[in-house]
C-alpha cells in the first residue's frame, strides 16, 4: 500500500515534468523557432542515447564472460553516445541562458541607470519639503 502513493506521486511528477517541458518548448518555439526544432532534436538524441545505454546493459548483464567482452564495447560506445548527446543538450542550454542573462544584465543597468537618474530629482523634492 506504501507503493501505490508513491507511484501516484511519481505518475503526478512525470506529468508534471512533462507539461513543464511543452510549456519550455512552446515558449521557445515563440522566441527562436529554430533553437526550438534544435532543442528537440539535442533531447530526442539524448533520449535514444538512454534507450540504448539501457538495451545494451540489460543484453551485457546476462552474458557469458566470452561475449561480455563484446557487450562491454557496446555498452562503453552507448555510454560515450549519451555523453555526447547529453553534453550536446547542456551546450545549447548554457547558450540560451548565457544569452538571457546578458539581457537581463543589460535590463539591470537601464533600470539602474533610471535609479540615478531620479536621485538629484528626489534629494530637490525633500529640500522643498523641508523648507529649504
Amino acid at each position: 500500500m506504501v507503493s501505490v502513493p508513491g507511484a501516484l506521486s511519481r505518475a503526478r511528477d512525470s506529468v508534471g515534468d512533462d507539461e513543464r517541458e511543452r510549456v519550455f518548448v512552446e515558449a521557445l518555439r515563440l522566441e527562436d523557432p529554430g533553437g526550438a526544432e534544435r532543442y528537440l532534436a539535442f533531447r530526442d538524441a539524448r533520449g535514444q542515447a538512454i534507450s540504448s545505454n539501457e538495451s545494451r546493459r540489460g543484453t551485457a548483464r546476462p552474458a557469458g564472460s566470452e561475449l561480455r567482452l563484446l557487450f562491454l564495447r557496446q555498452l562503453r560506445a552507448a555510454q560515450r553516445q549519451l555523453a555526447e548527446s547529453s553534453l550536446a543538450l547542456l551546450d545549447f542550454l548554457d547558450t540560451r541562458d548565457r544569452r538571457a542573462q546578458a539581457r537581463y544584465q543589460e535590463e539591470i543597468s537601464r533600470i539602474n541607470r533610471l535609479l540615478e537618474q531620479h536621485t538629484p530629482a528626489r534629494a530637490e523634492f525633500e529640500k522643498l519639503l523641508r523648507g529649504e
